[in-house]
């Protein structure tokens, strides 16, 4: 087994994902099988239903797992379903521009909530990443604490944690160390007594 492999398998355990993250809730075909199956139920509920509820499972699915336009444009199909059953099947009860209106209606109520899945998952998988970045094991030298990345290549502590992350170092000098290679100087200070020139 290599270095790496090793490295990989003592890391602990990515963030866990939900449920409907992994397999076949993150499938973009099963997820428009399922909005499928949802219109059938749609049209078997008949035209009493005037906002088809069940769109926001599939669609809501698809905008967190696949992306905001994956989602919005099943939104779309599932809306333009609806109302062409509605129109060719059912009849409209009412007239033609009222039915657009609540079309366009049920459309931007679907919009808003797939909007907001979509950024929701878009953001909770970009914590996950910046979690990951510097997580696990860092092989460091025990003498001056460059560390190892994971091709072998020694980096200084500061270059690394920088390059993986967005922290930023400063440096000052703690005061045991300061007193372990000052402590003359100090000494020198606390007592008052002039310290010599070089």
């Amino acid at each position: 087994m290599s270095e790496r492999q090793l490295t990989a398998l003592k890391r602990p355990p990515l963030p866990t994902e939900y449920f409907f993250e992994r397999f076949p809730w993150n499938n973009r075909w099963i997820l428009v099988g399922i909005a499928l199956v949802v219109s059938c139920f749609d049209f078997l509920a008949g035209p009493v239903v005037f906002f088809p509820i069940l769109f926001l499972v599939p669609v809501s699915l698809l905008a967190w797992n696949c992306g905001l336009r994956t989602g919005l444009i099943l939104g779309t199909v599932l809306c333009a379903i609806r109302f062409g059953i509605q129109y060719a099947v059912w009849g409209i009860p009412y007239t033609l521009s009222v039915a657009v209106i609540n079309a366009v209606l049920r459309l931007a109520v679907l919009y808003v909530f797939t909007f907001l899945c979509a950024k929701l998952g878009g953001t909770l998988r970009a914590l996950r990443a910046r979690v990951r970045t510097l997580e696990g094991i860092l092989p460091t030298c025990s003498f001056c604490k460059d560390i190892r990345d994971e091709e072998g290549n020694w980096h200084q502590i500061e270059a690394y944690v920088t390059s993986h992350s967005e922290a930023r170092f400063s440096h000052g000098v703690c005061p045991d160390c300061a007193e372990k290679h000052y402590g003359d100087v100090l000494a020198l200070k606390r007592s008052g007594a002039k310290q010599p020139r070089a």
